[in-house]
């Protein structure tokens, strides 16, 4: 994170990957400011985002530019294309029938996954907060 402090990447009001900052304080900066300007009789109007498939839709390309943006260009953006490109995605449904004890498996072909972040690790959160 050293290299995203040194360039002063991140805006202050962003939470995540900072000392010192949590979903917590993001909370509670939004309640300190909607009380603030209620204290002041103003209008207060709050738009929320349900970010659930946020990880899902990403494209690479903007996150490739984007790095590039930040000087994370030539082996390094080329090792996040290669680690973005390579996943691959499949469903398994697994289903039992309770009747005759049989246990039913069903398993798609394999897709590459052509954009979206690789959901559970510490770079596939890092690519998404970046962006």
């Amino acid at each position: 994170m050293s290299f995203v402090n040194k360039h002063n990447i991140l805006l202050e009001v962003q939470n995540e990957f900072r000392k010192m900052k949590s979903t917590e304080t993001a909370s509670q900066t939004f309640i300190e400011s909607v009380q603030e300007a209620m204290d002041q009789h103003l209008h207060v109007v709050g738009k929320i985002l349900d970010l659930t498939k946020a990880y899902d839709i990403l494209n690479h390309n903007t996150l490739l530019d984007k790095l590039d943006s930040y000087s994370i260009r030539g082996n390094m953006n080329l090792w996040f294309k290669i680690y973005l490109s390579k996943g691959l995605q499949f469903v398994e449904i697994t289903r039992m029938e309770h009747k005759n004890f049989m246990q039913y498996r069903y398993i798609s072909s394999f897709r590459k996954i052509v954009r979206g972040v690789p959901q559970g690790s510490m770079l596939g959160l890092f690519c998404f907060c970046y962006i």
